[in-house]
């Protein structure tokens, strides 16, 4: 028989829930999870790495033709391939692949739905509903609304030096910029 500890047994103190690669549903729970697992540097979020720790995603880099900026597809059953034109600026990388992510987190039943032959999303200049949400989501994610705003007001609105903390394209930071209705020098 084993004896108790004479030592006081301390309970330990419960941590928060840690939220599971495949419950990242919110861009609130992207940066939640992003920040327990050190997958922020500064204010930029490493989206690589937060694709790659979930077990039912790849990610492949390779040229891909013009006008597509990246793709997802179900390769096997929940089992997704997350592709991204290597021929493009590590910033257009790294919104593309926030975008395919976004797809992946709202969107990949709508993927199951489809004929086969269309189960694929791309990221390119097309405009639909479906698109707008993972634009939105990518640049949510990329460029966190309290994270934003205090990197605005450090800088004074500099978009190059704010592009470069959140390492996304000019473009991609006056869009967000927009829709949280700044103003001013483009932010």
């Amino acid at each position: 028989m084993r004896k108790a500890p004479k030592r006081p047994i301390r309970t330990p103190v419960p941590a928060l829930p840690d939220l599971d690669v495949d419950s990242l549903d919110t861009t609130e729970r992207v940066i939640q999870y992003c920040i327990r697992h050190k997958l922020i540097d500064g204010v930029e979020l490493d989206i690589e790495r937060l694709i790659e720790k979930n077990p039912y995603l790849t990610l492949k880099k390779k040229p891909l033709p013009d006008g597509i900026d990246a793709y997802i597809k179900e390769t096997s059953s929940n089992h997704f391939e997350i592709g991204v034109n290597s021929n493009h600026s590590r910033t257009r990388q790294r919104f593309s692949m926030a975008h395919e992510f976004a797809h992946y987190q709202l969107h990949r039943e709508n993927l199951k739905g489809l004929e086969q032959g269309e189960r694929i999303l791309h990221r390119s200049d097309e405009r639909n509903h479906l698109e707008y949400q993972a634009n939105s989501f990518a640049a949510a994610m990329l460029m966190p609304e309290d994270y934003f705003r205090e990197e605005v007001r450090k800088t004074q609105g500099d978009v190059a030096e704010l592009a470069a903390r959140f390492g996304v394209s000019s473009l991609a930071l006056r869009y967000r910029a927009k829709n949280l209705g700044l103003k001013g020098h483009g932010v």
